[in-house]
């Protein structure tokens, strides 16, 4: 378990958060993460007109910009990072600067003190990542189609996210995997993990006292941002592994770690095994017989039982 005396170098004792400043701590990592998606996505705008046009763009060309991108596949992933992924890092940053908490503690971003809680945490995620095609499956259980606009909207976003996602691949090739790992599959991974599981998941155990309710919550939020709601509830659930992971180790260098792996691994089946087809790679992963996903789950429901008795490194509530 972490120690309070952790944190002395930003707190006194007798002046931690209570729930209203915690609350606070939220609202504010909210403004931030707006005004930064609105710097961010300007600046994206910015880069990715000079690196197509050859001159500075503003965001009245955002949607003929994003088109023309999906023809210079490395200029598309950068402007994806800055617009996407810079704006979760900087607002997580700014709100630690302006309450004055160092972020190595309040974002939990120091290495994990134990390898045997770290490495069976690993483990934990690993067993859930199969499980995502029994979640998908259930995910198609919902009949969206029961809500004709919403279904059409949905429809149309998963067209493009697709697109994009295959847009970003392009030709097949040492650069391009290389610059695929980096910006779709370590770029996410840092970015989501100090914000959800470093800011987010502190600020709302801060609110709820209670770092169960705060994973589900953030797992909630996590998940809904990302506006892909046929497949919401496999995201909601390996986000869920991602925050246990943190939580057991204190530290979201562990769940970076998972995070980056799963998105790797992800980025190695589109280029080696679904030949750059998106759809196809997503029908594969929900391939599993039920017997074999029910046997997994029973194991990620024993190490979860196991982790909870036994990791005594444990993100301390920072927020008392």
């Amino acid at each position: 378990m972490d120690q309070l005396e952790d944190f002395k170098d930003t707190e006194s004792m007798n002046s931690r958060p209570d729930t209203l400043q915690a609350l606070f701590h939220l609202v504010l990592g909210a403004v931030f993460f707006v005004g930064s998606v609105a710097l961010f996505g300007g600046l994206a705008v910015a880069i990715g007109s000079y690196l197509y046009y050859g001159e500075i763009g503003d965001a009245s060309q955002l949607s003929n910009l994003v088109n023309a991108l999906t023809t210079k596949p490395v200029a598309l992933k950068i402007f994806v990072f800055v617009s996407s992924s810079l704006p979760l890092i900087a607002a997580a940053f700014l709100a630690c600067i302006f309450i004055k908490a160092t972020p190595k503690h309040y974002l939990s971003l120091g290495w994990p003190k134990n390898a045997k809680w770290f490495l069976i945490a690993m483990l934990f995620v690993f067993v859930c990542v199969p499980l995502m095609g029994l979640m998908l499956d259930i995910n198609k259980l919902i009949d969206f189609s029961q809500w004709p606009d919403f279904y059409e909207w949905l429809q149309t976003q998963e067209s493009i996210n697709h697109g994009m996602y295959e847009a970003m691949i392009g030709e097949e090739g040492t650069m391009s995997l290389l610059t695929s790992i980096l910006f779709m599959a370590l770029a996410p991974a840092l970015a989501e993990e100090i914000f959800f599981r470093g800011f987010l998941m502190n600020a709302l155990n801060g609110i709820f006292k209670n770092m169960h309710v705060s994973i589900v919550v953030t797992a909630v939020l996590f998940s809904l941002i990302h506006l892909q709601f046929t497949k919401i509830i496999p995201m909601f659930f390996l986000a869920v592994s991602f925050g246990y992971a943190a939580y057991w180790t204190g530290s979201i260098w562990t769940s970076i770690t998972a995070h980056f792996i799963n998105n790797a691994l992800a980025v190695g089946q589109l280029y080696f095994i679904t030949d750059g087809d998106y759809t196809k790679a997503l029908e594969q992963g929900a391939s599993l017989p039920l017997a074999v996903s029910l046997g997994l789950l029973s194991i990620a429901i024993l190490i979860f039982a196991y982790m909870q008795k036994n990791a005594d490194t444990k993100t301390h509530n920072f927020y008392v």
